[in-house]
C-alpha cells in the first residue's frame, strides 16, 4: 500500500485535484505536476489539514486496517519525497470548481463544437486570425524563455474589454480564429498556447473568458480549455469528465 509520488513531465501555490486513480498536484511555482496514488492522496490531505506526523499514521492506519508501523514508514517515505522535491505544505489543498449557471444566466450552447456534426462554425475574421498567430508566437516565447507561470500569470492579468452581453457567434468567431491559427503556425501550438490566446482573445472582445487547467493520474495527462460563463467554448463538452479541475485564470 506503499503511496507513491512522481514527477511529472510539465506544471504561488499548489492546487490539488483527486480521482478514482489517485491524484495529481499542480506545482505553478515549479512549472511542474506531482502524480500520487490513493494512499498519497489520502496523506496529502491530512498534511494540507495540519495533522501531525503520529495523528496521520493512526488514521490512515485505522482507514486501511493495516499495522501502524508500516504506515508510518510509509509516511516517512512520503514525507521524505516531498522534502525532497520542496514540494509547498502551506497551501491548503485546493480545486477549482465551475461555477453552476442561473436560469438566469444560463452558458451559451455551442452545437458546432463536438456537438452536432451538421451545425456550421462561424467563419472568423482575417483580422481575428493574424491576432491569434501574433498570440502564439509571443506565448511561445514566454513558454521557452520564462515558464508555465509567466504564462498563466500573463493571462490572468489579461484586461477584459467593456463587457457586452456574451453572444455565441462571436464566441465561435474567436475560437476558430485561434483553431486555424494553430494550423498555420509553424510550430506545434499546444492546448495551453491555444486556450491562452483564445482567453486573451475573447476577453479583447468583451467576453469573460477564463482559461482552465485540467489533469488525470492515470494515465498522468494535463490540458487546458476555455470556458465563458461556466460553459466550455473551445474543446468537447465532456472535457471535464476526463480532466479533473485543477486551476483557472
Amino acid at each position: 500500500m506503499s503511496p507513491s509520488l512522481h514527477l511529472g513531465s510539465a506544471a504561488s501555490a499548489v492546487c490539488f485535484t483527486p480521482s478514482a486513480d489517485g491524484g495529481v498536484l499542480f506545482d505553478l511555482e515549479n512549472d511542474r505536476l506531482l502524480k500520487l496514488n490513493a494512499v498519497g492522496v489520502d496523506i496529502w490531505k491530512l498534511l494540507a489539514a495540519g495533522d501531525t506526523e503520529p495523528q496521520i499514521v493512526r488514521k490512515i492506519a485505522e482507514q486501511y486496517g493495516v499495522d501502524q508501523s508500516r504506515v508510518a514508514k510509509d509516511v516517512r517515505a512520503l514525507l521524505g519525497k516531498i522534502a525532497e522535491l520542496r514540494v509547498p505544505l502551506c497551501s491548503a489543498v485546493s480545486t477549482t470548481q465551475p461555477q453552476s449557471a442561473t436560469p438566469q444566466n444560463r452558458p451559451p450552447s455551442f452545437p458546432w463544437y463536438g456537438q452536432d456534426e451538421t451545425a456550421q462554425r462561424p467563419k472568423p475574421r482575417t483580422t481575428t486570425m493574424i491576432c491569434a498567430l501574433l498570440g502564439l508566437a509571443v506565448f511561445d516565447v514566454v513558454l521557452t524563455l520564462f515558464s508555465m507561470k509567466s504564462l498563466c500569470s500573463l493571462v490572468r492579468r489579461w484586461p477584459l474589454r467593456k463587457s457586452r452581453p456574451v453572444d455565441p457567434d462571436a464566441i465561435g468567431r474567436v475560437c476558430s480564429a485561434a483553431e486555424k491559427a494553430c494550423i498555420w503556425y509553424p510550430r506545434q501550438a499546444l492546448c495551453l498556447q491555444r486556450s491562452a490566446v483564445t482567453t486573451c482573445l475573447l476577453r479583447a472582445h468583451g467576453i469573460p473568458a477564463r482559461m482552465n487547467i485540467g489533469a488525470r493520474p492515470m494515465p498522468l495527462l494535463a490540458h487546458a480549455w476555455v470556458e465563458v460563463d461556466g460553459a466550455i467554448v473551445n474543446d468537447w463538452a465532456q472535457v471535464k469528465s476526463f480532466y479533473g479541475a485543477l486551476t483557472s485564470y
